[in-house]
């Protein structure tokens, strides 16, 4: 099913399969890349309970093993519609037993978006339903249309010092120019960065988005890459994506529970991400 969210400006819409937004129009112009499989298959995918994944693709909660898919399973999931109205619509997935037999907690999780002018907003709601400790990470995958990368850079709102392994991204700068190749060694990430928002900026035409997040967090910035120039090509996105913390690799251990940079819920208790999009 698929739920349509609008205001005078803007138009969203969110399919309930990974409640994963796969619209963002205005004026007629669509904003968000329309998943071609030849180079990625997905709008603006859930990332939960990991971001990422273990070099292993399999990790220990309290010592016992389980594997995971890359970025978890909410992508993939089926969500239940809550409610659908003209200017906001909420989504659930609950744990299952089949989630159980990869991720061993008990959990809701909600998400909800909500347009207001041209602002749309996205939220993250995770419940502990359990009666122990439950560990996750949670973050956003949204990605956006970039014609000619020659024309973009990304625009940070203060400047920031970035590094992806001994390659400086940003040393002291508050933009970044886009090419293809920035992404030959895949995603470059601020965690706690000094910003709290980052843009998509055409030097023809100025603005086009805007992403507001909780800087507390991590922002990353990544787009497909390929050894087939033509193919590369053909990928015209990127993305601009929110996470509650540096991915799960970052940790050096494979044991859940003793991650540091996982999230942590008591039993009862829930924890909200959220950040907005704004169109121009």
């Amino acid at each position: 099913m698929q739920a349509t969210i609008q205001t005078e400006k803007i138009k969203a819409v969110i399919d309930s399969f990974g409640a994963e937004l796969c619209s963002i129009t205005s004026n007629g112009t669509e904003y968000l890349w329309q998943a071609d499989p030849a180079v990625w298959k997905r709008h603006a995918p859930i990332l939960f309970p990991f971001i990422c994944n273990t070099a292993s693709k399999k990790y220990t909660a309290d010592g016992k093993e389980y594997s995971l898919s890359n970025h978890g399973f909410a992508r993939d999931s089926e969500f239940e519609v809550l409610y659908a109205k003209e200017n906001e619509a909420g989504f659930r997935l609950k744990a299952t037993d089949e989630t159980k037999k990869i991720y061993p907690y008990d959990f809701e999780l909600y998400v909800k978006y909500a347009v207001e002018g041209n602002r749309l907003g996205v939220s993250y709601i995770v419940k502990n339903t359990g009666d122990k400790t439950l560990y996750y990470f949670i973050g956003g995958h949204p990605a956006f249309n970039v014609p000619d990368f020659g024309d973009y850079f990304v625009q940070y709102e203060k400047p920031e010092n970035i590094k992806r392994g001994e390659t400086v991204i940003a040393d002291g700068a508050d933009k970044v120019d886009l090419s293809h190749e920035l992404f030959a060694d895949d995603v470059f990430m601020k965690d706690s960065p000094n910003s709290s928002w980052i843009a998509l900026v055409s030097k023809s035409e100025g603005e086009k988005v805007k992403l507001t997040f909780d800087n507390e967090g991590c922002i990353a910035v990544w787009s497909s890459y390929f050894e087939d120039k033509a193919l590369t090509e053909q990928a015209k996105f990127v993305c601009l994506e929110p996470w509650s913390s540096v991915p799960v690799y970052c940790d050096d251990t494979e044991e859940l529970t003793e991650m540091n940079n996982a999230l942590r819920l008591k039993a009862g208790d829930s924890g909200t991400f959220s950040y907005t999009i704004e169109i121009f």
